[in-house]
């Protein structure tokens, strides 16, 4: 059975479609709400976090390169690729602006001499630092603005974002029909 509530935000207030977890039909609506609004606040976050921070603006694959290297970490174009579910010649390219951008900068690998790797400059790790700090004072003002219940459910759902996050980034997600069961040993 599928119970509809309102949700308030600052600005608007829509319908909530609370599922019922027995039903595929609103797992399929839980997963279409999950997408419609975490990539939107993915995206508002990171605008309003680099205008408050007077950063400017990158592309969103560099900024995933940049978190893939953060803080010192130092890996292979084709590692790095292969993380990102980008092809060579993406990642080629995507580098090679990153370093004129001033970055990242590359190194020969110390256990293979034909083979670089990449890792972040002094300027990135600060960009990354100046950003953190603007998106964390954006937040905890939104957060202080909500009641306590909702603080508390905010806190209970981070972790079940970080397990669909490594399921996802595993290629973890399990075929249509498949059962929760069969995947009880993975864990």
């Amino acid at each position: 059975m599928m119970r509809l509530f309102q949700t308030h935000t600052a600005r608007i207030t829509y319908p909530v479609r609370v599922p019922d977890p027995t039903s595929q039909d609103d797992l399929g609506a839980l997963a279409r709400g999950l997408s419609d609004e975490i990539g939107p606040l993915r995206r508002t976050l990171l605008n309003a976090s680099r205008a408050r921070a007077g950063l400017p603006s990158l592309p969103d694959a560099q900024i995933e390169v940049l978190r893939r290297l953060s803080p010192d970490r130092w890996e292979s174009p084709t590692a790095l690729g292969r993380r990102l579910g980008l092809a060579r010649p993406t990642v080629s390219n995507l580098v090679s602006a990153m370093e004129r951008g001033g970055l990242v900068t590359r190194r020969a690998d110390a256990s293979d001499a034909r083979s670089v790797q990449v890792g972040l400059t002094d300027l990135a790790r600060e960009q990354l630092r100046v950003y953190d700090a603007a998106a964390e004072s954006l937040l905890v003002e939104v957060l202080h603005d909500l009641d306590p219940p909702e603080q508390s459910t905010l806190r209970d759902v981070l972790p079940l974002l970080a397990r669909i996050r490594a399921a996802l980034d595993e290629g973890g997600a399990r075929s249509p029909g498949s059962s929760s069961e069969a995947r009880t040993d993975e864990a």
